[in-house]
Order: C-alpha cells, then sequence, then structure tokens
C-alpha cells in the first residue's frame, strides 16, 4: 500500500507539473502558486470542518520552518517549470537527496560512507549533464533557480522530519503549506496587480488547468505524506523519482519537448543519485540500531 500511495503522488506531481507548464503561457506565477494554494486550503478546510477537527496545530513554529524552506522552493520550481522543458525542469527540482547528503555532512558533522560519496559524486555529474543543453540554450539563470528549488528543498524535507517526529496531522501540514501558498502569492499578486485569468481569450481552459494543478498538487502532497508516513522511508524515497519519468511523458506526448542525449544521461544519473542515497541512509539506520 506504501508502493501505490507514492506511486500516486508521483502521477499527482507530474500532472501538476503538466498543468504548470500548460497555464505558465499565459497567466501569471502568482496565479499559478494562489491556486496550487487555494485548491487544498478550501479543499481540506471543509473536510476538517465537517469532519469536527481542529485546525490549530500545537507545533506551530516547525510549520513556519518547514512553509519558509517549501515555499521559497515552490516559487522557484514553478517559475523553472514555466520557462525550462518539462523533464529538465523536474529533474533538477528532484536533486533535494544530493542536497540533504552535503548538508548532514558540511554543516552537522555526519560522516560519509563510500556508498554516500558515490551517490553524490553521480548527482553531481548528473546536474553537469541535464545543464549541458540549457547552457546551449542560453538558460542557465533560469536552470540555476530550478536547481536552487532543489537544494531549498532539501531544508524543507528536513524539517517534516520534525514534523513527524512530532506526531503532526499529516493533513494539517498539507493545510498549513497551502495556506502559506495562498497567502504569499495575494501579497505578490496585490503588489503587482498580475491578476489576469479571465482577461484573456480561452480562460475557461486556463482557470480549468489552475483548478486542476491545484487538486493535483493538494492529492499529491496527501499521497506524498502518507507514504512516507506508513512503511519505510528508503522505498517512498526510492519510488518518487518516478515523477521524473511521469514528466518526461507528458513533456514528449504532450508539449513536444525530446529531451537531448545529455539531458536523458542527466536524468538518469540524479535518479541513481536518489535510489543510492535512499538506501545508503536505510543501511545507516538499521546499523545505528
Amino acid at each position: 500500500m506504501q508502493a501505490l500511495w507514492m506511486l500516486m503522488a508521483c502521477l499527482c506531481f507530474g500532472t501538476m507539473g503538466l498543468m504548470v507548464k500548460l497555464a505558465g503561457s499565459h497567466v501569471s506565477l502568482g496565479e499559478i502558486v494562489l491556486f496550487r494554494g487555494a485548491v487544498p486550503v478550501i479543499g481540506i478546510t471543509v473536510w476538517a470542518v465537517i469532519q469536527g477537527l481542529s485546525l490549530k496545530s500545537p507545533v506551530a513554529m516547525l510549520h513556519l520552518k518547514r512553509n519558509i524552506a517549501g515555499i521559497i522552493a515552490m516559487w522557484c520550481g514553478f517559475y523553472a517549470t514555466t520557462q525550462l522543458p518539462l523533464a529538465t525542469a523536474t529533474t533538477l527540482m528532484y536533486t533535494s537527496p544530493l542536497f540533504i547528503a552535503l548538508i548532514l555532512w558540511l554543516w552537522f558533522g555526519q560522516s560519509r560512507n563510500w556508498l554516500e560519496q558515490l551517490a553524490i559524486a553521480i548527482g553531481f555529474g548528473g546536474v553537469i549533464a541535464v545543464l549541458q543543453p540549457v547552457i546551449a540554450s542560453d538558460q542557465l539563470s533560469t536552470a540555476l533557480i530550478g536547481l536552487g528549488a532543489g537544494a531549498v528543498s532539501a531544508i524543507a524535507y528536513l524539517q517534516l522530519k520534525s514534523l513527524g517526529q512530532a506526531k503532526e496531522a499529516e493533513w494539517r501540514t498539507v493545510l498549513y503549506f497551502a495556506g502559506t501558498a495562498t497567502v504569499t502569492s495575494l501579497v505578490y499578486l496585490l503588489g503587482f496587480g498580475e491578476f489576469t485569468v479571465f482577461k484573456t481569450a480561452g480562460y475557461e481552459w486556463q482557470l480549468l488547468w489552475l483548478l486542476a494543478l491545484g487538486v493535483f498538487g493538494g492529492a499529491g502532497n496527501l499521497a506524498l505524506t502518507r507514504s512516507f508516513g506508513s512503511g519505510s522511508t528508503w522505498l517512498s524515497a526510492a519510488l518518487q523519482y518516478c515523477t521524473i519519468l511521469v514528466s518526461t511523458f507528458y513533456g514528449i506526448t504532450v508539449l513536444g519537448d525530446i529531451p537531448t542525449n545529455t539531458t536523458w544521461i542527466g536524468v538518469l544519473l540524479i535518479i541513481t543519485c536518489g535510489g543510492i542515497s535512499s538506501y545508503a541512509t536505510h543501511r545507516r539506520k538499521l546499523n545505528n540500531y
């Protein structure tokens, strides 16, 4: 069941990325983030009220720490998705295990064994390979923003561990994050006045894409949280790379983006890095028992 939850999350996130890509050609980034946050907020709040559950969290400060990193990663990741080929943007955003390993190594002094060092080396090789065609198309700055999303996501994932240890409800974790996305997007839209979804021709499709990305994003978050909380962290972490494959499939079949040979190599190297990192973390935990 755990694997099924993660595969569902991958399908949801891959589909969300496609919706972001489609909507990004017509609406502003602020509107994309707004619908990504507001749709889950409304849905989860209504459900919680019907169930008689409290929206107040006993660990609000943990949410704040996690959401600051998470929301920065979301803005950077969505921007990269609107500007780069879908497979490239998704791959760069899924470099978080590489940065988690570096954070634990450089900042927390956690020693690296040969397997984890190999994963870091493979991950950097994958990043270089993915960046090669991007550099050739003069989109390096945008790609670095996407890579930054992966780096900041690593901080957010480490904070998620604290929320899990505090036994925070999964739905409330998703709700607070979606609420943060909603607030930041409203501040952005009010400051820059870029609410355009109803002002252009074909807004019905744009509205559909925005609603869909909110639904799939919220559902993906819930499935992701459920998967990580229902069994082996290693299995969930390894399976999450199926999102890259889903995004690549959408990019080819829907958007007509054919990855270059170096991009394919980079995708495979980064997936390998993630798989090795997840397995090495799993082995480390077993050895500590």
